[in-house]
Formats: structure tokens, sequence, C-alpha cells
């Protein structure tokens, strides 16, 4: 039977016309030496990262995870009850790019002369070279909770379906190529540029360069303990044994005292550093202020972070496959970013002597 040869295929870094034999999954350009991957209606190329835990590693790693930390419930790893274990293989699109480009715009600057503070932007024109790797749940794993893997290192074939059936339950795509590209996309131009920390950004130019897509089936074990008559579940990696996902109770002792530490020392530096605002003249009166500044938002930190371990400190989530939810700013959607960015503690002392100077006037 004669070989099959496909026409008219054009290479997507030159352009030129190549002919490809059927069944070929990779090869190189013939005039410009681009290494090319085909995709045919099967879609994107699959593999699947090699089991390496074992399943009584991957308990065993369950009960030191619940015995770590003073977060969780005391005496859990002693008095929890294994419930069940088994294995998933989860696909995941992995998505690698990069992104070349240029930003334009003002940098913002201060400068220090004769006890006056001022500031100032310059014209600033950065350049843009970032790498990405990253994966994003091609399912439902919001009762796993793992919505992220880390392949750096890991061991991937060619998927094999009946392998992997043989040895574990496997979910199911349920998300398109297009969808996770087009995320993908939005979130490396968008890091990038930010990267680069432009305050004024009057004109940027971005290009997404080696775009590769593929489905990666990842091994993870699945642990469920019972504390107190309530089932709990701990997803371990099925390649390094780490924990991708968590779930414990909390120690409400711990809570509460974080709770009331938060509050004392927040209640502390708001209230009894605010006698550095009024004592002094001159030079130290400015300094005493930045201080106060400082000490003020420091303590709403603080205050906060106590709070934030006393109300959500009933259940415990750890894990490295967790991703958090994108931040909304104080105002609209200004990501909460900037915001950080301004409170830091050179902003928070330039904005402090800007005060106290006008104060001295």
């Amino acid at each position: 039977m004669a070989e099959k040869v496909l026409k008219g295929i054009t290479c997507p870094a030159c352009a030129g016309e190549l002919d490809l034999r059927e069944g070929i999954k990779s090869f190189n350009c013939k005039y410009c030496g681009t290494l090319l991957l085909t995709k045919g209606v099967e879609g994107v190329i699959k593999y699947n990262v090699v089991k390496k835990v074992q399943r009584n590693i991957a308990i065993q790693n369950m009960f030191n995870w619940l015995g770590k930390g003073f977060a969780k419930a005391r005496g859990l790893k002693n008095t929890a009850k294994l419930d069940d274990a088994f294995l998933v293989y989860i696909p995941y699109w992995r998505v690698r790019a990069d992104v070349i480009g240029w930003v334009f715009g003002k940098e913002r600057r201060t400068q220090t002369v004769n006890g006056r503070t001022t500031t100032y932007y310059v014209d600033v024109e950065k350049k843009i070279q970032k790498q990405y790797d990253r994966t994003y749940a091609a399912c439902d794993v919001a009762e796993l909770g793992v919505r992220k893997v880390n392949l750096a290192g890991d061991e991937m074939l060619p998927v094999n379906f009946e392998n992997l059936q043989s040895e574990g339950m496997m979910f199911n795509i349920i998300s398109s190529e297009k969808e996770v590209t087009d995320i993908a996309k939005s979130q490396f131009v968008e890091e990038a540029v930010n990267s680069v920390r432009v305050d004024q950004i009057t004109f940027q130019h971005n290009d997404l360069v080696r775009p590769n897509v593929s489905i990666v089936y990842y091994p993870l074990w699945v642990v469920r303990y019972i504390f107190q008559g309530k089932t709990y579940q701990v997803v371990v990696d099925g390649d390094d044994g780490s924990i991708c996902y968590g779930k414990a109770p909390g120690n409400n002792l711990y809570r509460a005292v974080i709770g009331i530490f938060g509050t004392a020392i927040g209640t502390y530096l708001i209230t009894f550093f605010g006698i550095f605002g009024i004592i002094g003249d001159g030079d130290s009166a400015k300094a005493a202020f930045a201080v106060y500044v400082f000490a003020f938002i420091f303590g709403i930190i603080i205050m906060m972070w106590g709070y934030k371990k006393f109300r959500y400190g009933g259940e415990v989530e750890e894990g490295t496959g967790i991703v958090a939810p994108p931040k909304k700013g104080f105002f609209g959607n200004k990501n909460v970013t900037n915001l950080k960015s301004m409170a830091s503690v050179g902003n928070v002392v330039d904005i402090a002597s800007i005060a106290s100077s006008f104060l001295k006037k």
C-alpha cells in the first residue's frame, strides 16, 4: 500500500509549505528547522505522569500531615480513623508559551531636598520576555480541590487508557482547548506586564509566541478519614507523595489565642504609637509621624490577620494544588496587587513624609 502524504501544510514559523507523511507526530521544518508537533482528529497530544507512590505510602503521608502544625485539632493524628484510599487520574491542560513585547509609560520616583519630599515621574520603556508553563484542571475538581499540579521533573509517557483504567478511576475532559488557551493567554500577558512595574502605562505591545497545549493525566491518591463522626478528605500527589489538598478540623484554642493576640497587638500599635505623631519638632516630628503611619497600617494588618484566623479557622485547608481566587480591590475591579504595592514600607514612609511636611506649614 502506498504511503499517504499530506500536502500543503504550512510551517507556523516561516510559512514554508511542507509535505507530511501520515502518522508522524513530530518533525522539523525543512526550511527553518523548527521542531513541530502535529494534531490530528483526536485533538491535542495526551500524556500521563507515571505513578511512583503506592497506597500505603499515601496513607502514611496523610497521617503525617494530620500531625503537623498548631492550627489542626489536637490529637488529630492519633484519633483519626482511615475510611478509604483510592487512585484517580485527573486530566490537566498544560499550556506553555512565551510572552515577548514592550511596555512604555511613566515610573514613579521620589526625592528629598532640604527635608521636603516630592514625587515625580520619568518616562521608561521596558522589555518583556517571560516564559510560562502552567496547568489547568480539564474537569470539575471542586470535590478534590486540586486545581493545579507541578510537572517539573515528572516522568511522562504517551497516555495508555487501558493501563490507567486498570490502576484507578479516570476523569473525563469537559473543557475545550480554546477555553483554556484564552484563559492562559490573558493570565500570561497580565502577569508579564505587571512584572515590569510601570506605574502609568501609555502603550504596550505583547505577543504570545511558541504556544503549546497538551493534556496530562495526573495520578492522585484520594485518602478519606473520619474524626469525631465527620469525614474529611486528603489528596496525595501520586508522583512525589506531597499533599496536594488536605482538609482538617481546626484547633479552637489556637483560633482563640491568635484572635486575641492579633487584636491586642494591632490595638497596641494603633493607639500607643500615636504618641510618636505629636512628639518632637522639625525632622524628629517628621520621622515620628512616619513611624506612626507605618505602625498604624501594620497594626490594622495584624488585626485583620488575627480575625481571619479566628473566623475561618474552624477547618484547615492546605496543599500545593490550591489556587486562590482572583481578588478584587477596594475600588471596583482594580487589581489588589496595585494596592499592596501602595502599602509597601517604602511608600508608607514617603506618604508619611509628605503628609508631615504639609502639617508643618
